[in-house]
């Protein structure tokens, strides 16, 4: 480091290199020079964030660009007003967007966002023309998803920018059985203080857990619920076309089925003694027989409820075993959530579950933007006014 006053990019790098080696949060030789100015234009003391298992972060500016893998963290972003300096992602086809058109003044520029994978690689020298002040992910995704090295790893956060993050969809059982998994709103605090925006983040956290007091207080006791089958009805030749299916687990940890873990989904295949592991048919659909289908992420892989009907629901119901299904029969197979979620894109996809699931406690679901004020489990206004700053952080 020169004599001269290091620069934002600076202090963030060093701060997380000397925080990494020595296993100390701020403690650095620029520890007594002035960072950023908070609130009161008073210097901001260096501050480190730490995500398990391998990346600690020692601040002493607020990021003004950061790289992400996929939705759930550019989701955080956005949720605490930074949607600006999300500058890279894996694709922008997994943001919310038909979600954020609910809320008031709240966007993103996706033309602003480059491409983390381009002709269908990853390529470390995109990280370097991005050149972001944060990579907000975990290195092991780097090294499972884009086949990175530690080498790469290493090169990239002493050449770029720090890494920050822990893969949260699903426990890492492939890496270790002891591999830290933290819950959504967990990582959700954990770049609230990168970003140092606590005040935002408790405000969603309030929201959210508003939302499933009132989703506990109604719900119907485990013996009336609707039997709930999960599972990946996926449109295509070779897929719903002919009858293959991939079922899916709503009770496991993960931000990925969070919604059908708080609105207490059951295992439908295990209780019929399934397996989710490989390909299912008609005939193992037949066997557990759920009142209600799921069709999981795909808010993913069609454009809308109509295309859904007609890629999904009506091959199912056009094939002599689906139109046994009591789901296809009662017009209760659904197009289910993105698979990939953040706090704003859960709040609408727990709405969405509570719906398709019990829609005589919490009102039919329509579609996006079809639910009456009335019937709505959270406030898109408040919601909004918490992403664009217009709220009381006291």
């Amino acid at each position: 480091m020169s004599g001269n006053k290091p620069t934002r990019r600076e202090t963030i790098k060093y701060g997380s290199a000397v925080a990494a080696g020595l296993g100390l949060a701020g403690c650095s030789d620029l520890a007594g020079q002035s960072g950023s100015e908070g609130a009161t234009g008073t210097p901001r003391e260096p501050w480190t964030v730490e995500m398990q298992p391998r990346t600690k972060v020692t601040f002493e500016s607020v990021p003004d660009s950061a790289v992400v893998y996929r939705a759930d963290y550019a989701d955080m972003l956005m949720a605490l007003g930074h949607g600006d300096a999300l500058v890279g992602m894996q694709d922008t086809q997994s943001l919310p967007m038909e979600m954020l058109a609910e809320l008031p003044g709240v966007s993103v520029a996706t033309g602003d966002i480059t491409p983390l994978r381009q002709d269908g690689e990853y390529d470390k020298e995109v990280f370097y023309e991005i050149d972001a002040d944060l990579h907000l992910i975990d290195p092991n995704n780097a090294k499972n998803y884009f086949d990175f090295d530690e080498a790469d790893i290493t090169d990239l956060s002493n050449n770029v920018a720090p890494w920050l993050g822990s893969f949260i969809r699903r426990p890492q059982a492939s890496i270790g059985p002891n591999y830290p998994h933290y819950t959504l709103y967990e990582a959700f605090e954990k770049v609230a203080a990168a970003f140092r925006e606590e005040a935002r983040y408790e405000a969603l956290t309030s929201i959210h857990d508003e939302m499933l007091s009132t989703i506990e207080a109604e719900i119907p006791p485990p013996n009336e619920r609707p039997s709930v089958g999960l599972a990946f009805l996926v449109p295509g030749e070779d897929l719903v076309g002919s009858g293959v299916f991939y079922l899916a687990d709503p009770t496991q940890p993960g931000m990925a089925k969070k919604q059908y873990r708080d609105l207490g989904v059951e295992n439908v295949w295990a209780q019929a003694d399934l397996s989710t592991d490989g390909e299912a048919n008609y005939e193992s659909l037949l066997e557990a027989d759920p009142d209600v289908l799921i069709s999981h992420n795909a808010f993913g892989f069609t454009d809308s409820i109509a295309d859904f009907q007609t890629s999904v629901v009506d091959v199912m119901r056009e094939d002599t075993l689906g139109s046994q299904l009591t789901a296809v029969q009662n017009d209760r197979v659904y197009r289910g959530g993105k698979n990939v979620q953040g706090p704003l894109i859960n709040l609408f996809q727990t709405e969405i579950a509570a719906k398709q699931i019990y829609p005589e406690t919490f009102g039919e679901w329509r579609g996006l933007g079809e639910i009456p004020e009335d019937e709505q489990l959270f406030d898109r206004q408040v919601v909004a006014d918490i992403v664009t700053g217009e709220f009381d952080d006291e």
